[in-house]
């Protein structure tokens, strides 16, 4: 019998056995851009696992400011740590590319995952590759100048949604970038003068990849690395 894909590395990397403990389960969804799935303080009731979207975790300080600790797409999910330990958020999630996703609640992953030993390593796995990028970013943040970041963030996103247009608004990228969106037109100007990007009303079509790669600081190719070590061993 051909097995079904899900478009999502966690799901798809599941063997049989694991699968049919979580497939009753599994709800697919459209998200819209902006719509939020998980507040500071509130349980983790689903585990979101993206399709063709793209989730974004964002820090928020006591006087509004935030600022994304990383992005999830196609090749993980969020909430899978929260199956395993505490069910409560400690940061603010919501959909950064709209699109749709497989969730499923977070009791049944974490029953499966306590009748599974191979269901466990596979959750585990994930979430250090997740751990990993934002560990990077962070550095990340506190290291590079905002329009190398800026070019790993959207050689990332593109990687996820196998498109040269980029969904992104220059809200999401001065949250992505920790910047004022002033800055945010000024690096975005840049990039187009010199034809790698076009920018264009929360849009940004990538019109020259092997340029976009050589400006992206060493933390895109470290994080498409350590992400292939921790799934691949």
């Amino acid at each position: 019998m051909r097995r079904v894909t899900y478009t999502n590395h966690f799901l798809d990397s599941l063997d049989a056995r694991d699968m049919a403990a979580l497939e009753p389960s599994l709800e697919r969804l459209s998200m819209e851009r902006d719509r939020v799935l998980n507040e500071v303080g509130q349980p983790v009731e689903h585990v979101y696992l993206p399709i063709d979207s793209i989730l974004s975790v964002v820090v928020v300080m006591l006087d509004g400011a935030q600022i994304e600790s990383r992005t999830i797409g196609r090749e993980s999910g969020y909430g899978l740590l929260h199956a395993l330990g505490s069910r409560f958020a400690h940061e603010r999630m919501l959909v950064q590319v709209a699109g749709d996703a497989w969730r499923v609640p977070t009791p049944v992953l974490q029953q499966a995952a306590a009748n599974s030993p191979s269901l466990t390593r596979t959750l585990v796995r994930h979430a250090q590759a997740t751990t990993l990028q934002a560990a990077r970013a962070a550095a990340c943040n506190a290291l590079h100048p905002a329009e190398k970041r800026l070019c790993r963030w959207l050689l990332m996103t593109q990687d996820r949604l196998d498109s040269e247009v980029v969904p992104l608004t220059q809200e999401h990228l001065s949250t992505m970038l920790g910047v004022q969106r002033t800055t945010v037109t000024g690096i975005a100007g840049h990039l187009q003068e010199r034809d790698v990007i076009r920018y264009s009303r929360g849009r940004i079509r990538i019109k020259d990849r092997p340029a976009l790669e050589a400006c992206a600081c060493e933390c895109y190719a470290a994080i498409q690395e350590s992400t292939r070590q921790v799934l691949e061993d």
